[in-house]
């Protein structure tokens, strides 16, 4: 028998109805929902269906009355933005297996359960390369624990052996960095902080750190990271990976005209020199990995200067 002491709740049972069983193209009767209201346990009669479908209608609740009955029309996330969150969970390098579909799952219940069988017909996180680092959630509070009290972290800072496990770098000591940006860069999640050992700017991968702890120290190098422009430093590193900065002068085929947009944004300077090519200069951050990105345009693209950034390239080459 339904319980008449619990008429109090009866209205947020009849919301969590609409919610999970209802949209556009499924709508409950007052009896079905009465019903179903029932099996929670809690005494629902048909007439008082209709006073409660007004008071949630009157509190600010999408919910549509027609014949057939009620359904909740609109919700706080629609069907097509969940649909790209579970797409950028299931992209997300950094997310491990396990955690994807826990966070599809979760977001499975914003929307009723006809909606929610189509966000579970786009997963396909299995034999993605997922990280194996469950603690990098638990990493992520720490980071942003220390840049709101403003402190300095520390952290074991690891990397992959030939065994597949994580081994410690600096023979197992501790770093301490003062944390004051994390980017998300290259499908994966960096620190960037102050490390005033060396008196300068680092990044390090989260899924790459263990044990962080909040130390009590105030955190350095703030001139530092004012003078940080984070847009300019995604464009200037290549993979991540950190090099001597340089102004580098390059000549490139009208055709890569989009590539070079695409990589340093339209603010690039750039200056015809030919109907075949034009000028193009960049900060970057002079590395192996941006010798790479520029083998990888073939012959369409040529290093004019430093001269040393040249001979560099000219070196790789050779030696590869």
């Amino acid at each position: 028998m339904a319980r008449q002491e619990h008429q109090k709740t009866k209205i947020l049972y009849i919301l969590k109805v609409l919610s999970e069983e209802t949209d556009e193209r499924h709508s409950l009767s007052a009896e079905q929902i009465a019903k179903r209201v029932t099996a929670y346990g809690v005494h629902c009669e048909r007439k008082s269906v209709y006073r409660d479908l007004d008071e949630l209608i009157e509190f600010g609740y999408d919910i549509i009355r027609t014949r057939q009955g009620a359904y909740m029309a609109s919700r706080q996330f629609e069907l097509p933005e969940l649909k790209l969150l579970v797409d950028a969970v299931q992209s997300s390098k950094f997310i491990t297996e396990k955690k994807s579909d826990e966070l599809i799952a979760k977001l499975g219940t914003l929307v009723s359960r006809y909606e929610g069988a189509q966000l579970k017909r786009q997963v396909f996180v299995r034999g993605r390369i997922k990280t194996m680092n469950e603690s990098i959630y638990y990493n992520i509070d720490a980071i942003y624990e220390g840049i709101e009290r403003n402190l300095q972290i520390s952290f074991f800072y690891c990397r992959w052996n030939a065994q597949k496990e994580l081994e410690k770098r600096r023979q197992g000591m501790r770093y301490r960095i003062s944390p004051w940006f994390l980017r998300w860069e290259d499908e994966k999640y960096y620190l960037i902080g102050y490390d005033a050992a060396q008196e300068q700017m680092k990044h390090f991968r989260v899924d790459k750190m263990l044990q962080i702890q909040v130390e009590q120290q105030a955190r350095l190098g703030q001139q530092a990271a004012s003078e940080m422009d984070m847009a300019a430093y995604g464009r200037q590193t290549f993979g991540m990976f950190q090099g001597k900065q340089e102004l580098v002068t390059l000549r490139v085929s009208r055709e890569l005209v989009g590539v070079m947009i695409d990589r340093f944004g339209t603010g690039v300077w750039m200056y015809p020199v030919d109907e075949q090519s034009v000028q193009v200069r960049v900060e970057v951050m002079v590395s192996n990995q941006f010798f790479g990105w520029l083998a990888g345009l073939g012959g369409l693209a040529k290093i004019e200067g430093p001269a040393w950034v040249e001979t560099a390239y000219r070196e790789l080459l050779a030696k590869l």
